[in-house]
């Protein structure tokens, strides 16, 4: 594969993990479930949640209020090949639960930092999580 190729797939790759966050903190739910391969497991919170309709679910359950940032940091991209990639990265998440306001959130001390394995599959244009996993490093 060339270098221009190359970049194209890891810019695709990155782009995937960041609109998959850029989702989940807007609480965009059908977008996060839509990253997911239809076979796909995310490892979230001690569940094994499978495609996107049990991510879809999952997250419905996350209470009114809840606003979160997840800060990606240190994102490296493995290429298999032209069609599947291993990524490596750690998020800082910031989280307020409590009434919608017309104002920001309080900032408060981090939730916690952990650090993310993901295995992604290309389908035509798109990246999608084949898995998904974390570990917290630090926690709250």
């Amino acid at each position: 594969m060339d270098e221009l190729r190359r970049a194209a797939l890891l810019i695709g790759c990155q782009q995937a993990v960041h609109r998959f966050y850029a989702a989940l903190d807007a609480s965009d739910y059908a977008g996060v479930a839509a990253s997911m391969a239809p076979e796909g497991s995310w490892h979230r919170q001690g569940k094994m949640l499978t495609g996107p309709d049990e991510v879809r679910a999952a997250l419905a359950e996350r209470p009114a209020g809840r606003v979160t940032a997840h800060l990606v940091q240190n994102l490296v991209v493995d290429l298999a090949d032209e069609r599947s990639a291993t990524l490596r990265y750690m998020t800082l998440v910031y989280r307020h639960d409590g009434e919608g306001g017309t104002g920001p959130a309080p900032l408060s001390q981090p939730l916690s930092i952990s650090a993310h394995v993901d295995r992604l599959r290309r389908e035509g244009d798109r990246w999608l999580a084949v898995e998904r996993r974390s570990r917290r490093i630090f926690a709250a």
